[in-house]
């Protein structure tokens, strides 16, 4: 009975302690840092990669450009006057005198 009786007291100055060692803390150093190393290395690379990318693009696109300009110069002067006229002596061709419109409404057809 008298077990009962006595109260149960704590201990109100009790404070948890946590103590790491050393060791402790250089596994912690390197399993916290050496990830983050990682994948600051990973993400560097990577951006690198991109960086290389992104100028090898523009560099195609640059000499697209150029070809596209050059194509665009060439096409123009295929499709000048005088190219025309050079093409049109080549083939034999010979210019019109006189043209003959022939009426549709008419609804006749013409033999020749």
């Amino acid at each position: 009975m008298r077990d009962r009786k006595r109260k149960k007291t704590f201990n109100t100055n009790y404070r948890k302690q946590f103590k790491m060692g050393k060791i402790t803390i250089g596994f912690t150093a390197i399993f916290v840092i050496l990830p983050l190393c990682i994948f600051l290395l990973s993400q560097t690379n990577q951006m690198t990669m991109k960086g290389d990318q992104i100028a090898k693009l523009k560099k195609k696109k640059q000499e697209l450009t150029d070809e596209n300009q050059i194509l665009e110069v060439e096409a123009a002067r295929l499709q000048s006057v005088q190219e025309i006229q050079k093409d049109v002596s080549k083939t034999d061709m010979v210019p019109t005198k006189q043209v003959d419109y022939v009426n549709s409404d008419a609804g006749l057809a013409v033999n020749r």
